[in-house]
């Protein structure tokens, strides 16, 4: 990263002379001020001719999947929501998230060798975003020394459009309990960089979740329910290879049997290291459904998805949120003050007296309601300012329960699976949508 104590190691490096020749890569653009200084260094120590090159790579982000990628720099503390919205955050450290953004999005860009139509609401930090990307990619078509976007003509009606949005159009997404496969383990096992770890029998493993991984790739958008189904039927087709490999062997004997055999089994032994790999694929979604499944029964998950659904999509509920708060046998203190965030972000009109029972409620089942006045003026505003939504509709019901539970594979016996609804997850317009 271009930074002070970055360049003044790069600097103390030059002055020792401690390589021949310094080819020097910057992740992302590095300014004119850390330059001088550089130069300024590598002047005082008679090391001018020692840098051949210096680089600018712009790789400040980081691609997690074939159509996904998140800012490299990323920071809970200091690059995210809560960054931008803490009520003692500072200019300063809004002006870095904000740059880390725009950076990330620009190098983003820059590697795909694309000049984007840049859309985004007015009047939040998505603007400030969109305003200073737009004005680094202006400055950079026009400097005569920069190569980047030379190519791409602003006429064009090839380019990509870049729709920029403010995370508070839609909280309640991310409070959201969902229901599938990818989304549950980032929210139960902390899924970061594509790692997650999980416990599994009584030790903590790191499981690495990515594109090479086929049954991550088909299964990761799928319902919970439907990949256990899939984890089964990999696990028989393992089981089935194996056996195939233990009748080879029993035939092995003579006569053209035997070389029928021996022609078959060259063929499978060739194919063991894939189908190793395969059974090690399976044993690991093995563990995480094990785990994930121990998790939903524990706190009746499936429970809370099914309420939040009915929530965010104006369907009558079975039982009032209240009712759900007040029972102890229900989820974890997190939990429920989600499954209030949501509830009261997506009523329009929930009164004081109403409010404060919910509240007290709430601090009576040990949660934190300190950010609820927070919810109020963010409700306040995001009412005066946005247009009328259309109501959030679900095409399929977007939840449906079934009499049954579903059981299957754990290890070489069977994965349980209890007391947790199939849910059917549908699909359901958010507050952006194309009606196209």
């Amino acid at each position: 990263m271009p930074t002070k104590q970055n360049i003044d190691l790069i600097s103390q490096d030059c002055k020792n002379q401690m390589y021949e020749k310094f080819y020097i890569n910057f992740i992302t653009a590095v300014s004119r001020q850390l330059l001088e200084d550089l130069a300024q260094a590598t002047i005082e120590s008679d090391s001018v001719a020692r840098v051949e090159k210096i680089f600018d790579q712009y790789l400040s982000f980081c691609m997690l999947e074939q159509n996904l990628f998140t800012v490299s720099a990323y920071d809970a503390q200091t690059c995210s929501y809560y960054a931008l919205n803490r009520p003692d955050a500072k200019d300063a450290d809004i002006e870095h998230c904000i740059n880390a953004i725009t950076d990330s999005v620009f190098s983003l860009f820059v590697t795909l060798r694309e000049l984007p139509v840049i859309r985004c609401p007015k009047g939040n930090a998505a603007e400030i975003v969109a305003e200073r990307l737009e004005k680094k990619m202006r400055d950079a078509r026009r400097d005569p020394k920069s190569e980047l976007f030379k190519d791409q003509a602003i006429t064009s009606f090839q380019r990509p459009l870049l729709i920029i949005l403010d995370r508070n159009m839609d909280i309640c997404s991310t409070l959201h309990h969902t229901w599938t496969y990818q989304a549950l383990i980032h929210d139960l096992f902390n899924l970061y960089l594509n790692r997650c770890k999980v416990e599994v029998e009584e030790k903590v493993k790191n499981y690495d979740l990515g594109p090479d991984d086929q049954f991550w790739s088909k299964n990761k958008g799928k319902p919970f329910p439907e990949v256990a189904d899939a984890v089964h039927v990999e696990l028989e087709a393992c089981r089935a290879a194996e056996q195939e490999i233990k009748r080879l062997k029993d035939v092995m004997g003579g006569g053209d049997s035997a070389q029928s055999a021996n022609d078959q089994i060259a063929n499978t032994v060739s194919s063991l290291p894939e189908l190793m790999e395969r059974k090690k694929r399976v044993d690991m979604h093995i563990n995480i459904a094990t785990a994930l499944s121990d998790c939903i029964r524990a706190r009746n998950l499936d429970k809370f998805f099914e309420v939040e659904e009915k929530i965010m999509t104006k369907t009558t509920l079975e039982e009032s949120v209240l009712d759900t708060l007040k029972n102890p046998n229900v989820g974890t203190t997190e939990d429920k003050l989600r499954l209030f965030i949501i509830y009261y972000l997506s009523t329009s009109d929930l009164p004081d007296n109403e409010l404060q029972q919910y509240i007290d409620t709430l601090q009576e089942a040990g949660c934190d309601t300190s950010c609820i006045e927070y919810l109020a003026k963010l409700k306040s505003v995001s009412s005066l300012n946005a247009p009328a939504q259309p109501k959030l509709t679900s095409s399929s019901g977007s939840y449906s329960s079934m009499s049954n539970m579903f059981k299957y594979v754990k290890q070489s016996s069977k994965f349980m699976m209890e007391g947790v609804k199939s849910l059917v997850v549908g699909h359901r317009k958010t507050p952006c949508h194309s009606n196209s």
